[in-house]
């Protein structure tokens, strides 16, 4: 079996897609790129187990800079927040309700 090299390729774009929004500071955009990343990583893992010697030597050594540039990247990326308190804030446009007629409840979060 021979190196596979458009699987390398694929990582390789896909951490370069990661570098460039982590760049433009689009955060999901890196995200999902770095998803992209691992899933590809993770399928040359299988392809690994079943390569000679001479071909996990060359494998290993073109797949760990580009591991270490997805980490890179993964390392300036946020993590990302949830708004975990929030008062209700009533809409003064919001109509009453049409059977009892009193103003509408605010949900409880």
């Amino acid at each position: 079996m021979d190196v596979p090299l458009e699987q390398l390729a694929a990582v390789s774009e896909a951490v370069g897609r990661a570098e460039e929004a982590v760049a433009d500071e689009a955060w999901t955009s890196a995200r999902t790129a770095l998803d992209d990343v691992d899933r590809l990583l993770e399928d040359l893992r299988e392809v690994y187990r079943e390569l000679g010697a001479k071909e996990r030597t060359t494998l290993g050594a073109i797949a760990g800079p580009l591991r270490a540039r997805r980490d890179a990247a993964a390392a300036r990326v946020p993590k990302p927040r949830a708004v975990t308190d929030g008062a209700p804030v009533e809409d003064p446009e919001q109509e009453a309700d049409p059977e009892t007629g009193a103003p509408p409840v605010p949900p409880v979060s």
